[in-house]
């Protein structure tokens, strides 16, 4: 710190005829003053770098500030799971369960399981220590307490504009995985067959989507978790009328009245593994055979896993879905 006692009579002496020599008396103050100057800009460059390395994410949850490139990730959803598989970013973590296809590769005990999508092991996650927890649909209710553990996001998808919300979550996780160039080739190819679909659909006649379980047919509509079928595929619902947006219980004589042009079937049974009576044995009855559907060979057994564990949600797996539906109408 320059002495400022002494400066002062430095000063002085020029009104009494003393030379002053400024550069001995000015230079350790010069000095000091490019010291201060630098230290302050290093400690604006931290502070905005710090800044840019934070994001707020707006979510089904609120709002959270969340780390750039989060080193340790848990996903409670497997959908979300399935995105982040996509973009090829490593997680610490997955929810316990039945793991098919593209996600095959998470079943094995070498991966971290933190409970399940309903009920997440908190003690599990915490010993993660994450840097940040990704939730869904199904852990929406466990959402405050993994909240308090560490900073978290519940990207839960819009089952009513699935297309367009899997491709603001998907753009959300690039953005903050610095993984933009690996996802947007992949939604643009999705924008494109989806778009191709459409054009198919349109011209296909009446579709209806039955989904079994235990035994029972049940018809699905637009506004159900599977209404992404007609409401982005196109498909023209063979049934318009769901008493407050659910099932509809179906028999193979009133499948035979509705007389279908395509049957879309999700066996939910078969995605969870279960060992009892499959969607094909159901749908094996005159009465369905004697439909539009059955006659032509219209009936389509859709990706079980894809669809009910799933959501029909996911990048990787609505891609998939997408593709066996395009096969199944170019036929």
């Amino acid at each position: 710190m320059v002495n400022c006692a002494s400066l002062c009579r430095h000063l002085a002496g020029m009104g009494t005829g003393q030379s002053v020599n400024s550069k001995r008396v000015f230079g350790p103050f010069r000095q000091k003053l490019k010291i201060i100057v630098a230290a302050t800009l290093v400690s604006a460059a931290t502070a905005l770098v710090a800044q840019a390395a934070t994001v707020s994410v707006t979510h089904a949850g609120g709002q959270t500030d969340v780390r750039t490139n989060p080193q340790k990730t848990v996903v409670l959803d497997l959908a979300l799971l399935d995105v982040m598989n996509a973009l090829k970013v490593p997680v610490a973590g997955v929810p316990g369960g039945r793991f098919s296809g593209a996600l095959s590769h998470y079943g094995p005990d070498s991966v971290t399981k933190v409970g399940s999508m309903f009920e997440p092991d908190l003690d599990a996650i915490r010993a993660l220590e994450p840097d940040l927890i990704i939730a869904g649909r199904r852990s929406t209710k466990a959402y405050p307490a993994v909240a308090e553990i560490a900073p978290s996001i519940n990207l839960a998808f819009d089952q009513r504009n699935l297309v367009d919300s899997v491709m603001q979550r998907t753009r959300t996780l690039a953005s903050l995985y610095g993984k933009q160039d690996v996802a947007e080739p992949l939604l643009e190819r999705l924008n494109t067959s989806v778009k191709r679909l459409q054009t198919k659909t349109a011209k296909a006649g009446k579709g209806l989507l039955v989904f079994t379980t235990g035994g029972k047919l049940i018809s699905q509509g637009p506004d159900s978790r599977f209404g992404v079928l007609f409401n982005d595929f196109g498909v023209v619902p063979a049934m318009t009328v769901f008493p407050a947006g659910k099932g509809v219980a179906l028999t193979a004589g009133s499948l035979q009245a509705l007389n279908p042009d395509w049957i879309y079937v999700i066996d939910r049974d078969a995605s969870l593994g279960r060992n009892a009576l499959s969607a094909k044995q159901l749908l094996d009855d005159a009465q369905v055979e004697k439909t539009a559907a059955g006659k032509n060979g219209r009936i389509v057994y859709l990706d079980p896993y894809n669809w009910y564990m799933l959501d029909g949600a996911g990048l990787n797996s609505l891609q998939e879905n997408v593709d066996q539906l395009l096969e199944a109408l170019e036929r």
